[in-house]
């Protein structure tokens, strides 16, 4: 078996890594490899728990399709539980013949050290581009002005919410000194509220989950 861990807090440069791996590993690899018969994908939204643990557990027994093994990839492994890793290091001290598992993660410090160490950890450099398309300031502003309809239906879009994620942390954190000396208790509430986000977020709640909560609690302005 390959097992691959993918470290980038970019969702989408660990996206473009797991399109090349997976073309690499199937013949012919196109656009549509994510529905590949022999491929099991997880996107970054998806619950992944022992149910889960359990149909790549099945998905691995079965003999492939047209590519050399089965394959498995979840673009985002950091929001697997603790029994699902178990699960998982079980596939990774017997593993099926010319197997293929891509986790992906913006971080390694949510995995079990038998995980890690049975998975080649690969370290994705961050391009000058991707920098730049995480700051998400211009998007927050509007953010902060629309209607919750139209905050949903930006984070029903978005595809980095991760990266999404951390750059509202980010923002209401460096704007809040001057929210303090102005008296703004509106914005002082919400810091709080984000506070909380990031425990939920340590604690693996499902990040299109934290950020509906929160476009949901947000102040119209601020």
């Amino acid at each position: 078996m390959i097992a691959k861990l993918l470290i980038s807090p970019s969702l989408e440069e660990r996206v473009k890594e797991i399109g090349k791996i997976l073309a690499s590993h199937i013949p012919g690899g196109n656009s549509n490899i994510k529905n590949h018969p022999d491929i099991l994908y997880f996107p970054s939204d998806s619950k992944l728990g022992i149910e889960q643990a359990r149909k790549i557990k099945e998905h691995f027994s079965l003999k492939p399709y047209s590519a050399r093994g089965r394959g498995v990839v979840l673009e985002d492994a950091s929001s697997l539980t603790p029994e699902a890793q178990n699960a998982l290091l079980k596939i990774l001290e017997e593993p099926p013949h010319e197997a293929l598992l891509i986790l992906g993660a913006p971080s390694d410090n949510k995995f079990l050290p038998t995980i890690l160490s049975r998975c080649q950890v690969v370290r994705i450099q961050e391009t000058a581009d991707s920098r730049q398309e995480k700051n998400f300031s211009q998007d927050l502003e509007k953010l902060l002005k629309s209607d919750i309809q139209e905050r949903f239906e930006y984070i029903e879009k978005l595809t980095e919410r991760e990266e999404f994620f951390h750059s509202l942390i980010e923002y209401f954190h460096q704007n809040l000194s001057s929210h303090l000396t102005s008296g703004n208790t509106d914005y002082m509430d919400f810091v709080k509220e984000v506070l909380q986000a990031e425990e939920w977020a340590k604690q693996n709640v499902n990040i299109r989950a934290i950020l509906e909560y929160l476009m949901l609690v947000m102040p119209a302005k601020l």
